[in-house]
């Protein structure tokens, strides 16, 4: 069963927030949002230099994963001060999660991380690649599974202080902000369903839902379900079921094993309602 990270938001965020050239700069800066409207928010990266900054447009504009991912590493050479490296690297992160390259996605994500700590795409993105992509058999299995859940909660703690890109409105800001933290709850809920501790799984996962709404995937639907299942939820494990049903296409992994749980439930239920009958006898 494999979740997949959406785009949205850091596609929307990056693309709305590139940073001017430096001789914008001077232009702009009585425009910044008083100190009293978003007192927490980061500055956003900008150039030193106009070289900096061509050189910076030039590896931006590839669209190839590989020649990108070079391309931000020359600059990172090139430029070792400079606040826009982050920038090129997760540029080369949405590449190469658009190529269903998710092992460069990871390594890309953690290059971000390093040369901004403080990226909450980014570690919400590797969070998410851990956990979906660790398993039981993984020898480094709790390491990958704790790097996870310590990526999941800075990116819900760092996704407060990202400040509000001048070209997005309030409400496509508001939707970006509560699918990041909606994905970090979802990391945070399967690092504790592949621990089987399902109590807090089920907190997590609700908290993803309550943020994500309408647009929660129907994985964490069918997870919310196993879990209910495995706490004895009966009632909770075949609406979310239901849910997951719901939320899936018909042909795909998630709708047939959606489909497995419910006819399970079902049987459960049966034998639950024959139970006392078959005791008085």
């Amino acid at each position: 069963m494999k979740k997949k990270f959406t785009m949205t938001v850091a596609a929307l965020l990056l693309s709305a927030a590139l940073p001017a050239a430096p001789n914008a700069l001077a232009q702009t800066a009585s425009k910044d949002a008083p100190a009293s409207q978003a007192p927490a928010a980061r500055k956003q990266p900008q150039p030193k230099t106009q070289a900096e900054y061509d050189a910076f447009k030039t590896a931006a504009a590839l669209q190839d994963p590989g020649q990108l991912e070079a391309a931000a590493s020359d600059f990172a050479q090139r430029f070792t001060s400079s606040e826009l490296r982050a920038y090129l690297f997760q540029m080369a992160m949405g590449a190469y999660q658009n190529a269903g390259n998710t092992g460069k996605a990871l390594e890309m994500a953690r290059a971000v991380v390093r040369y901004d700590p403080e990226n909450a795409v980014a570690l919400a993105t590797a969070g998410q690649i851990l956990a979906e992509r660790t398993h039981d058999d993984d020898l480094d299995r709790d390491d990958r599974l704790q790097e996870a859940s310590a990526d999941a909660k800075s990116a819900l703690l760092y996704s407060a202080s990202i400040p509000m890109p001048a070209n997005m409105t309030p409400e496509q800001f508001a939707a970006a902000m509560a699918q990041l933290r909606g994905t970090a709850h979802e990391v945070q809920g399967t690092v504790f369903f592949k621990r089987a501790d399902y109590f807090n799984a089920i907190k997590e996962y609700n908290a993803a839902v309550a943020e994500e709404k309408e647009h929660t995937d129907a994985v964490v639907y069918l997870r919310l379900a196993v879990a209910n299942d495995k706490t004895n939820d009966l009632s909770g494990a075949q609406a979310n079921v239901d849910k997951a049903l719901g939320t899936s296409e018909t042909n795909s992994e998630v709708h047939q094993l959606a489909a497995q749980e419910k006819d399970r439930l079902r049987k459960l239920a049966t034998v639950a309602q024959t139970a006392p009958a078959t005791e008085k006898k």
